[in-house]
């Protein structure tokens, strides 16, 4: 079933692949029935994500805000790469919602630790510096600005972002842009969603332990 999936995705029929990833990958609670890992899973989502097809980026988002709260934000198997250090600012407005909304999800339902305030800091940071829209870089601002301060707590000064580094005066000034959403049902979801962050960031604490440590520390 995953070398199926895998190969529509290559033939470039990724509305057909997230549409069966739909009855495959088993939701949490229900891993007696699952068809598919979670990292074959997300290799479908990221190729949906990086294709033409507007209506499969969709789907693709739709699936990993459904099923987030299983991921672990340390692990880089557990996030698609075409969202992780990049951004695409076609995406349409709910694809990009959906998107942030699951990153919080799967922060905010992973273990606390060091490595997973930063990782969630850094992907949050890659789509607030590519976005162009000013409504959407205010939301990423909202919740960059609720981390921000347990990340100072940790005195480094740069984080490692794919091949880059995120200073802090980076992410200060996108926690300075943070602002009110005119929606006011989208400023409501924002703030919900800064709050589950602002819960969360405290009681992150030490480096991660266990095997792939160093890499989710890098971001």
């Amino acid at each position: 079933m995953a070398s199926g999936l895998l190969a529509l995705t290559k033939l470039d029929n990724a509305d057909l692949a997230v549409a069966l990833l739909v009855d495959l990958w088993a939701e949490e609670g229900e891993e007696e029935q699952k068809r598919i890992s979670d990292e074959t899973a997300i290799l479908v989502i990221d190729a949906a994500l990086r294709s033409t097809s507007p209506n499969a980026q969709l789907v693709a988002a739709e699936l990993l805000c459904l099923h987030a709260t299983k991921l672990n934000v340390s692990q880089s198997l557990h996030w698609p790469s075409a969202v992780d250090g990049s951004w695409n600012p076609a995406y349409r407005p709910k694809t990009k919602l959906l998107i942030i909304e699951a990153l919080v999800r799967m922060a905010t339902s992973s273990e606390p630790n060091e490595g997973a305030l930063r990782s969630v800091a850094v992907r949050l940071y890659g789509i607030w510096q590519e976005e162009p829209r000013a409504s959407v870089r205010g939301c990423i601002g909202k919740l960059i600005k609720v981390v921000f301060d347990r990340l100072c707590q940790f005195r480094h000064k740069e984080l490692v972002h794919g091949i880059q580094m995120v200073a802090l005066s980076d992410l200060e000034r996108a926690a300075a842009s943070a602002a009110e959403n005119p929606d006011s049902y989208l400023n409501d979801l924002s703030d919900s969603l800064a709050n589950r962050l602002k819960e969360w960031a405290p009681s992150c604490q030490g480096p991660p332990i266990g095997p792939g440590a160093l890499a989710s520390a890098a971001g």
